[in-house]
């Protein structure tokens, strides 16, 4: 009997618990919102181009760096990276590979990121309740284009300021107190952290606004941002643990990384698009969608013509305050 009286009083308490709980009632409309557009199967088609786009994002980066290994400093200090983070790729391969690799890569990676943009853009609109394909063919290919080099370009300077700034830390550290202090090992843990976190932060600023092609102030975008980053962030934990545990395994080796790899872009495509359902159904901040086509200006010879009949009476212009009201300069 009391668990029939509780399941009685339950709707009411969860629509109690909405009202009194902002961030609640907002969870459940962007949950609701990504459920109505089929989110899990948009993630999946997401998934799907950006497999094969990180696969050649991958090979190109590895070309770049076959080229980058010819100074011995930098191909010691890539060796020692590698041990300790990559146990099973090999330098010399990378040395050896690099011009094929870069063939493949520099014409696979714009096919496949332009597909992933394209599904990206097409279901982040859906979420907005936008066109999904606004704007003629070819120019929506080519702005697609454009934001996919755009994200490229960003990625590359924030990896490559963070690395700067993780370099410059382990120099100073090294030169004053050691890095076999434990107090230094634990600001260079901290900051190598904070910087991943700032990394995915912007990407994750730069994948909720320039894919729609929206507009979206810092106060709308923020917070959605923040769970993109914290998402990412726990995934790229989970991804190195279960590396580490599977690297002695030579069952696991011929399959773990195509697995993983699918397992963290289909976990990364759906956090993005539950945080585009963030943001989309929030309060804050003004929207505005770039893609859309403004009205054209009127043309002003046919308004003189509309006012100015041949052959008929002059028609003095229209008040707009024909009410009789009197507006300031505020209340417009």
């Amino acid at each position: 009997m009391w668990l029939s009286r509780w399941v009685a009083r339950a709707p009411g308490a969860w629509q109690g618990a909405r009202r009194r709980h902002g961030w609640l009632d907002h969870l459940v409309r962007a949950v609701v919102r990504y459920d109505r557009v089929d989110g899990g199967r948009l993630s999946a088609a997401l998934t799907y181009y950006a497999f094969f786009a990180t696969f050649a994002l991958v090979l190109l980066g590895f070309s770049l760096l076959g080229h980058v290994l010819d100074d011995p400093v930098v191909l010691d200090t890539v060796q020692h990276y590698l041990n300790d983070n990559f146990p099973r790729l090999d330098v010399m391969a990378l040395r050896q590979a690099r011009e094929t690799v870069g063939i493949i890569a520099l014409i696979g990676f714009p096919l496949a990121g332009l597909f992933w943009m394209d599904a990206l853009r097409s279901a982040s609109r859906a979420i907005w309740q936008l066109e999904e394909y606004p704007g003629p063919f070819w120019q929506r290919q080519l702005i697609d284009l454009a934001v996919l080099a755009g994200l490229g370009l960003l990625l590359a300077i924030s990896l490559t300021a963070a690395f700067a700034t993780e370099s410059l830390l382990t120099w100073v550290v090294d030169h004053t107190v050691g890095t076999d202090a434990a107090p230094a090992r634990w600001l260079l843990t901290a900051a190598t952290f904070t910087l991943g976190l700032l990394v995915n932060l912007l990407l994750a600023l730069a994948l909720l606004s320039a894919p729609p092609r929206l507009r979206l102030t810092l106060r709308r975008l923020l917070g959605p941002a923040v769970l993109i980053t914290i998402g990412l962030q726990i995934l790229n934990s989970l991804g190195q643990v279960y590396l580490r545990i599977t690297e002695d395994n030579p069952a696991y080796q011929l399959v773990a990384t195509a697995a993983v790899m699918l397992v963290f872009l289909k976990a990364a495509n759906q956090l993005i698009l539950l945080a585009t359902a963030l943001a989309a159904t929030s309060t804050r901040g003004a929207v505005t969608d770039l893609a859309a086509e403004s009205p054209p200006p009127p043309d002003p010879s046919r308004r003189r013509r509309r006012l100015r009949a041949p052959g008929g009476p002059h028609r003095p212009p229209r008040n707009p305050n024909r009410f009789g009201v009197k507006w300031s300069r505020w209340g417009r």
